[in-house]
């Protein structure tokens, strides 16, 4: 999934609209409206910004990769319930899905290996 999708995806998820965005952004409509076109690309200030605003990583908007869109961001999400659980949940107002739960729970299965594994080295 390229830039331009993913950007409109992650809008979307959180039901706002292009002018939502672009004001939090500090930029014009049109202009974000072209970033989600793919007929512009973002400043890396910019990027940053939308990388924020969305709470996610820029590699994440930025990577092609071929990997599933909802897997990638159930990871971020997850990865928000693991690093301030109480402020990130009642933030989504009880949104938190078996997905989302799910991934932070792989997450922290991995960081308990590599402890594991850091420790008998």
């Amino acid at each position: 999934m390229n830039f331009p999708t993913k950007l409109k995806k992650l809008r979307e998820e959180k039901k706002l609209k292009q002018q939502d965005v672009a004001d939090k952004l500090g930029i014009a409509r049109t202009t974000y409206a072209s970033y989600e076109q793919g007929k512009r690309e973002p400043d890396h200030a910019t990027l940053v910004k939308i990388a924020d605003f969305f709470g996610v990583s820029l590699d994440f908007l930025l990577r092609d990769a071929s990997e599933d869109f909802q897997d990638e961001f159930f990871k971020d999400e997850a990865k928000k319930i693991l690093n301030d659980p109480k402020t990130f949940i009642a933030a989504r107002d009880g949104e938190v899905t078996d997905e989302i739960v799910q991934a932070a729970l792989e997450i922290i299965v991995e960081q308990l290996k590599e402890g594991r594994k850091k420790k008998s080295d």
